[in-house]
C-alpha cells in the first residue's frame, strides 16, 4: 500500500466528509453533500474510486447519489445496503474486511470496524494510521445511542481506545467545543480538558478544524474513554453501585441532558 493523506471537506453547519488519497487512488468517507466533494476534487484534479460509508443517516448519505452520478465507476461500501446510489450495486461490509482500493504500489488497503452503538449498522475505517469514526467516536464525546446498547458503545470505545497513541481519529462533527464543556463538568479539575479548550477556542477562531485528534489525546479528554478514573466515577456513580457497561449508559444520558 502507498502513502496515504487526509483532506478534511466541511459541509452543512458542522459535518465533515474526508477524501483519502494515494499516488493511484481516492476513497471518499460518508458524503452528505456533493458540492463540496466535487469541488475538492475538481481542484485536485483527482477522481474517486470509492465511496465508504459509516452509517446511513441522512446527513452522512445524502450526496451518494450526485457522486456516483459524477463518478458511475466508483464502488460504494456501507455496512447496510438501504442507502440511495442512483441505482450503483452496494458492497456491504463487515468487521475484519479488508479493502483494496486502487492497484499496484499505490494502492489503498482500509479495515473495517464493525462498532454497532450509534446506529445498529456503524461501521469505521482504518488505513495508514488514520481511524474515521464518523459518529461513533468525537473529539471529547462520542455519538448518542439511537439503536444501540451501552455494552455496545462501551465496546465500541474500547476498541478505539486500543488503537496506538499516535492514531489520527477523524470523526463526523465539529462538536469538540461542547463536548469539551461536558468534560469539564464531569472532570473539572483535569487541566488537560482546560489546555485542549483554550486550544480549541484559538482554533476555531482562526477558522481551523478541531479534526483530527488522536488517540493519546482523547485518553486524556473524553470522559467516555475514562471510565475507571476516579473523577468519572465520583460524577457518574458516586457510591459505587453500578458495573463498568453501567457507567456507560449513565455518563451518555447525562450527555443527553447537558
Amino acid at each position: 500500500m502507498g502513502a496515504v493523506s487526509v483532506e478534511v471537506v466541511p459541509y452543512a453547519s458542522d459535518n465533515y466528509s474526508y477524501l483519502i488519497l494515494s499516488d493511484d487512488a481516492v476513497a471518499l468517507v460518508d458524503c452528505g453533500e456533493a458540492a463540496p466533494v466535487l469541488d475538492r476534487l475538481k481542484s485536485l484534479n483527482r477522481t474517486l474510486d470509492a465511496v465508504l460509508i459509516c452509517h446511513t443517516h441522512y446527513d452522512h448519505v445524502a450526496g451518494l447519489t450526485k457522486i456516483m452520478l459524477a463518478f458511475p465507476e466508483a464502488r460504494v461500501y456501507s455496512p447496510s445496503t438501504e442507502i440511495s446510489t442512483g441505482g450503483k450495486p452496494v458492497n456491504r461490509v463487515t468487521d475484519g474486511m479488508e479493502i483494496d482500493i486502487g492497484s499496484g504500489a499505490g494502492s489503498i488497503t482500509v479495515t473495517v470496524l464493525s462498532l454497532p452503538a450509534h446506529t445498529r449498522h456503524c461501521v469505521n475505517y482504518y488505513t495508514g494510521g488514520n481511524l474515521f469514526t464518523s459518529d461513533t467516536l468525537f473529539s471529547a464525546g462520542c455519538g448518542r445511542l439511537f439503536e444501540g446498547t451501552p455494552a455496545e458503545l462501551e465496546s465500541a470505545l474500547d476498541r478505539i481506545a486500543a488503537y496506538p497513541p499516535e492514531t489520527r481519529l477523524y470523526f463526523g462533527h465539529e462538536y469538540t467545543r461542547s463536548n469539551l464543556e461536558f468534560a469539564r463538568s464531569v472532570e473539572p479539575n483535569n487541566p488537560d480538558i482546560a489546555k485542549y479548550l483554550e486550544e480549541v477556542d484559538s482554533l476555531r477562531a482562526a477558522g481551523g478544524f478541531t479534526t483530527p485528534s488522536t488517540v493519546g489525546r482523547e485518553r486524556l479528554v473524553n470522559p467516555f474513554l475514562r471510565l475507571d478514573r476516579e473523577a468519572v466515577i465520583e460524577f457518574v456513580d458516586p457510591e459505587v453501585r453500578y458495573s463498568r457497561t453501567e457507567r456507560m449508559g449513565l455518563l451518555r444520558r447525562e450527555k443527553d441532558k447537558f
